[in-house]
Formats: C-alpha cells, structure tokens, sequence
C-alpha cells in the first residue's frame, strides 16, 4: 500500500479529534435561558485561574453586578482566546442537569456558552458546549438552544468535551 495514502488516511481519521481538542466557543444569537432572570451562584465571585495553557481564560475576576448578572474581566489570556474585549456579562442557566454559564462581550450582541460544575469553593471545571444534535443551524431561538443543548449533553462526543480546572486565587 502507498505509505501517502497511509498517512493522509490517518490525517482524515485524526482531524475531527483535531477539531474536538482545540475547539473555541461560537458566538450565539440566542441565549440559553432568560437574560438577567435566573439567578447566578454566588460561588463564582472572586478571581480564578487555570494552569492549562490550552485554556481560552488563563486568569478573571468576577464580580457581582445583580444577583442575576455578574461583571467579568478577564486577566490573562490564553492562546485560543478570540474575543476582541476583556469585559464580558455573565449569566446563568439550568438545563436538565447541565449548569450553563452564558458570556456576553461588551462590544458585541452575541452569547458563548460553557458548562459549569462548582467541586468547592475554590475549584470549578469550565468546558465548552458543543451542539451535537443539528448545530448552529438548527438554533432559531432560546427554546431550540435548549433543545439541541438537552439532545447533545448524552452524546459521548459532549462527554469527552476537554474540561479545564480553575482555583480560586488567594
């Protein structure tokens, strides 16, 4: 067998783990849940950083803003981040069993979403949510985010989403 089609046959099995591994949040016209309507854990105030150099954040600080609405700066950034803005919104959401933290850019009208799992108060895990069920085409508003975020969160795809620690900064 030809050692090139050998190879460029591994590339095409690797390149979806590729895509996986180094994925970035997309920007949503939709949020998840109801802006500034459901309440965010308190648990998240302070700064927090992560020793991951595969992180977007590597340090932010969040602060309250309501107890619906919290501020977000962001300290350090990674290599993967792609904002043009350090200064976000956030909020949060409940679905199914999935905590859902949505990021609002100050200079733009768009939504990035990540999973939340609180494990103390000075350590959380972030990962990205990938819409596994139709995409981004099949989002026409917040109920059929909703939709395709409930219909991906079983998907072993949406399972082996790379995690990324965070401590509480003392």
């Amino acid at each position: 067998m030809n050692p090139k089609f050998i190879e460029m046959k591994k590339f095409f099995f690797l390149l979806p783990l590729l895509f996986l591994l180094t994925a970035c949040p997309v920007g949503l016209e939709y949020a998840p849940g109801k802006v500034a309507i459901e309440q965010v854990d308190a648990r998240l105030i302070g700064t927090w950083e992560s020793e991951s150099s595969e992180c977007e954040i590597r340090k932010v600080t969040i602060k309250k803003k309501t107890a619906n609405e919290f501020s977000v700066q962001v300290l350090e950034r990674g290599e993967m981040y792609a904002l043009e803005t350090d200064d976000l919104t956030l909020y949060q959401t409940k679905i199914d069993n999935l905590t859902i933290l949505y990021l609002k850019p100050s200079n733009e009208e768009k939504y990035y979403l990540y999973q939340l799992e609180i494990k103390s108060d000075s350590e959380l895990t972030i990962a990205d949510v990938s819409l596994l069920d139709g995409g981004t085409d099949a989002v026409s508003d917040t109920e059929s985010l909703r939709k395709q975020i409930s219909n991906s969160k079983d998907k072993e795809e949406f399972k082996n989403i790379p995690k990324f620690v965070f401590h509480k900064a003392k």
